[in-house]
């Protein structure tokens, strides 16, 4: 017997094993789920049909992940793309925000309460890598990796001034697209350190957007791998931005690998369950790796943490 829990399953673990969106959501039912998020791989015409087969199966499509659908050539071929909304290169940002207006208006369609939104990045190379290979020769705590990181963090607030002006360009532009729909903007917290928002940037993008309907996307891998990169604790995410959050991806996370089932990784899950609450969106985000006989257990483990609203 399948107990009531409030959670839906991405399509990033089963959207490109599936050439039938009927199977796809049929798996989603057999193990438990009811609710689903549009990964950011599906045509506007693959979109659709998952809207028409989850409607005549009574599934709800809480939320999209932009770009979603895909933007597409003229022949319907999917188009080139990037995390641009924070780009320099003005024809690339614009190109990200008009998908990501597609993505809001699709939402709507569909009957989606809010779309995920990538912000985009600083645009330098990434150390992240190396301190991770330094963590495991010398330890989180070490003075080589502390030096790692404060140099890192170093460099990104250097060239961070120009992309982050134009992300919150972008996100005050499909704010107002989606003002006076039923659609929300999630922006999400990212999983390498040069990426946008920061931690301490997120407060910048919401107050720039104060009055349109932009707000915090949790994701708990992300916010783990960070903490175990010795960049921040996870938990700071939440409670400084937990007040505006609309959604969370829930995975576990070891070490850097991250979008595992709750229950298999070293994520504190319980820390994750008091800022759980009726109304947020939770979605399983696993990797298209995980096996189908983690997913249960995994519901089981959140029950057992006390989320078993149904919203």
């Amino acid at each position: 017997m399948m107990h009531p829990h409030p959670f839906g399953l991405s399509t990033a673990w089963n959207g490109t094993r599936h050439t039938s969106m009927a199977a796809l959501l049929e798996e989603n039912l057999e193990l438990g789920f009811r609710r689903l998020e549009a990964y950011c791989h599906w045509t506007p015409d693959q979109l659709a049909e998952l809207g028409r087969e989850a409607r005549s199966r009574d599934m709800e499509i809480t939320s999209l992940h932009g770009p979603c659908p895909v933007p597409t050539e003229p022949n319907g071929t999917r188009g080139r793309w990037g995390d641009w909304l924070a780009s320099t290169n003005e024809a690339d940002r614009l190109y990200a925000v008009d998908a990501m207006r597609r993505t809001v208006d699709a939402a709507a369609d569909l009957g989606a309460r809010a779309i995920v939104i990538h912000l985009g990045t600083t645009g330098y190379v990434s150390r992240q890598r190396q301190i991770f290979d330094a963590i495991g020769r010398e330890g989180r705590e070490s003075d080589a990796v502390r030096r790692m990181v404060a140099d890192a963090l170093r460099e990104r607030e250097a060239r961070k001034g120009a992309p982050l002006d134009a992300a919150i360009q972008s996100i005050r532009t499909i704010g107002e697209h989606a003002a006076g729909s039923t659609v929300k903007l999630g922006v999400e917290c990212r999983d390498w350190y040069q990426e946008i928002p920061s931690l301490d940037e997120f407060q910048a993008v919401l107050d720039a957007c104060d009055g349109l309907p932009v707000y915090y996307w949790h994701d708990a891998g992300h916010g783990q791998k960070l903490q175990n990169a010795a960049f921040l604790e996870h938990e700071e995410y939440l409670r400084r931005y937990g007040d505006r959050m609309v959604g969370m991806h829930v995975h576990d996370t070891v070490a850097d690998r991250d979008h595992l089932a709750p229950g298999t990784g070293d994520t504190d899950l319980a820390m994750l369950a008091r800022y759980m609450r009726p109304g947020l969106i939770l979605t399983f985000e696993l990797k298209a790796t995980v096996p189908s006989a983690d997913i249960v257990p995994a519901l089981g483990v959140m029950r057992d943490l006390g989320i078993t609203w149904t919203d």
